[in-house]
């Protein structure tokens, strides 16, 4: 899997050519972070490094668009299933699974699947390289491994399966879905784009601009991803995902210029 982008820029300051850590990309063409797709150009959860700031390849929701500067959701699947009745022995790279609903191949790819080993205790989290479709629910569903097994394990093991965290970027309002990225255009659904996950960034205020009052530094993420100023969040009883620091000067007033925080 390809987790590292780093574009090559000439002396102009114009995009020479672009390669990611273990090579050219295969048959991909630059997409600026500016810029949505329709076609994919890069594998989903691709990083992406530019001076200050990095993103992450991500891919939108079916339903809506994605707003610029609010965070958008991770609204990744979550199953929890059995392995198929049978044993498998450590060093193996393939495992097959129950799911639970009908699924396109390489749904859960570079996802993740839990292992609870009930018989050992030896619990296992491994990353997901690809995976065949399930033409129906509790289908059989082959899942290949990047690394092979550490251990082994028995048949009918319970395992969670969890979709990749970019493959599926949401927009709305929602009490019970993280914040994966901040778009920086709006974005069409079932379309990819370049999510920002860290460094400076711009938001949208919620309700108090974020940095007005004193001592006021923390920002926070609204259940819709718009900008929440720390003084607001003291005064909620659940609390609610940090989004990073105020950079500017605010002893005139507040400002939505903040230190993106979510993954580097």
């Amino acid at each position: 899997m390809s987790t590292h982008y780093y574009p090559d820029y000439n002396s102009e300051g114009m995009l020479a050519s672009h390669e990611i850590d273990n090579g050219l990309v295969s048959g991909g063409v630059w997409q600026p972070i500016n810029v949505q797709s329709a076609t994919q150009n890069f594998p989903i959860g691709t990083r992406l490094r530019i001076q200050d700031r990095t993103f992450y390849y991500c891919k939108a929701a079916s339903v809506g668009t994605l707003v610029a500067m609010k965070a958008g959701h991770a609204d990744c699947v979550e199953v929890d299933v059995n392995t198929a009745a049978a044993a498998y022995a450590a060093g193996v790279n393939e495992i097959i699974v129950l799911d639970t609903d009908t699924r396109a191949a390489n749904y859960w790819q570079n996802g993740y699947v839990w292992v609870m080993n009930l018989v050992s205790g030896v619990y296992q989290h491994l990353k997901i390289k690809s995976s065949n479709a399930a033409e129906a629910a509790d289908n059989q569903v082959t899942i290949q491994l990047y690394d092979p097994l550490p251990f082994a394990i028995p048949a009918s093991t319970f395992v969670a399966l969890h979709q990749n965290p970019w493959s599926n970027v949401a927009f709305g309002n929602s009490e019970y879905m993280a914040m994966i990225c901040v778009p920086l255009i709006p974005v069409t659904a079932n379309y990819y784009f370049w999510g920002q996950t860290w460094g400076p960034c711009f938001g949208t205020a919620q309700s108090a601009i974020p940095g007005a009052a004193a001592a006021d530094r923390e920002v926070y993420f609204g259940t819709d991803g718009a900008l929440m100023a720390g003084v607001d969040v003291d005064a909620l009883v659940v609390m609610r995902q940090r989004a990073g620091f105020i950079l500017s000067n605010t002893t005139s007033g507040g400002d939505q210029f903040y230190m993106l925080q979510i993954t580097p």
